[in-house]
């Protein structure tokens, strides 16, 4: 993945003035008048710190997990008739297909049988509660009875649980299979007449607007933290950093999932060139992120850093690259205001520091 123009934006935070005069004091430097930069070649920019780099980065819409219903067979049994197709919007509590089965009465049956026990228990409850009142039967026939209601009441409540579960709803000898969320079916799996196994799935349900961004990243990319802002301009989204994971095939590459707050015109499946917000609102120890061009980066004694204009001369100052490409590079570590790196004549400066003529 190559990188695209990048856009500063803020100030970071500047460190102590001791911390940069100890970072002078400890850095090795010589002496370079102008009239040896011109002759060298040498050129100087000066670099702005902020607080935020923009970077963009290919993205593609997908479907949230919590998107995606898969409608399935309850028991084993038929569908005689089947009421959806696909591309049709359908909503909660709409009949998908219609279900019959031995199961499926031996469901019917045992929740009939439920009802009727738990009808039966209740009026024994008030049959004996009666006569419990009246000092006719002993308090342990009447917490007995109402024990035996109780556990009826159970039994009947599970099996209606157990239908409600289902996604059924009871009609004559048949039952209806009803939408459990509001969506557009996507996939229809099974032909009228058809028999099926329990669980054997039906219908597939997506939420067309229940949408997030898959980016990756690859290594030459500066990673991003979770709530940092995206952007897709061109299509009128925005959302945040969700989660970071690495790649699974292993590569360096990183995978970052984005929740959108505002889906604009994005449709699922689309590709577009989403804009990433890298905040730098936690610096870590190596010091703040900062934009510079590849072509200053200098490798010295096992140490990668840049030539720094220091009042008469230059010195090296060391920093952590965190990311790099031909043309541009995000590098972490203390530098002054308006500092001044040198981005040509690299060479020639690693000659003066290790004292060429």
């Amino acid at each position: 993945m190559m990188f695209h123009p990048w856009l500063l934006a803020g100030a970071l935070a500047l460190p102590a003035v001791g911390m940069a005069a100890q970072a002078q004091a400890e850095s090795p430097s010589f002496a370079l008048s102008s009239e040896q930069a011109r002759t060298l070649g040498v050129r100087f920019e000066t670099i702005q710190p902020a607080a935020q780099i923009t970077v963009t980065a290919h993205a593609r819409a997908v479907l949230r997990a919590d998107a995606q219903t898969v409608v399935a067979a309850p028991y084993s049994g038929a569908i005689p008739s089947v009421h959806v197709a696909v591309g049709q919007t359908v909503r909660a509590g709409q009949a998908l297909a219609t279900f019959t089965g031995a199961q499926l009465f031996e469901a019917r049956r045992a929740l009939q049988e439920a009802d009727s026990q738990s009808r039966l228990a209740r009026q024994a409850l008030a049959r004996d509660q009666a006569l419990y009142d009246d000092g006719i039967i002993a308090a342990s026939r009447w917490q007995a009875t109402q024990a035996r209601a109780a556990e009826a009441a159970a039994a009947a409540q599970a099996r209606h649980a157990e239908l409600a579960a289902s996604g059924l709803k009871l009609a004559g000898h048949e039952a209806q299979l009803l939408v459990p969320r509001s969506a557009v079916v996507t996939e229809v799996l099974v032909a009228p007449g058809a028999r099926v196994e329990a669980s054997a799935p039906l219908v597939r349900l997506a939420d067309p607007q229940a949408l997030e961004l898959d980016l990756l990243l690859g290594r030459e990319m500066p990673l991003p933290a979770v709530g940092d802002r995206v952007q897709v301009q061109a299509r009128g989204a925005a959302g945040q950093v969700a989660g970071i994971a690495p790649v699974g095939d292993g590569s360096a590459g990183m995978r970052v999932r984005v929740s959108l707050r505002q889906n604009g015109t994005l449709r699922v499946g689309e590709s577009v060139q989403a804009t990433l917000t890298l905040s730098d609102a936690a610096p870590s120890a190596d010091g703040p992120r900062t934009r510079i061009p590849a072509a200053a980066l200098a490798h010295w004694q096992g140490r990668t850093g840049v030539f720094l204009a220091s009042g008469k001369g230059v010195r090296f100052a060391p920093l952590a690259v965190e990311a790099s490409d031909e043309a541009m590079a995000v590098v972490r570590g203390t530098l002054p205001p308006q500092a001044r790196i040198a981005v040509s004549g690299i060479a020639a400066l690693k000659g003066l520091l290790a004292g060429e003529p």
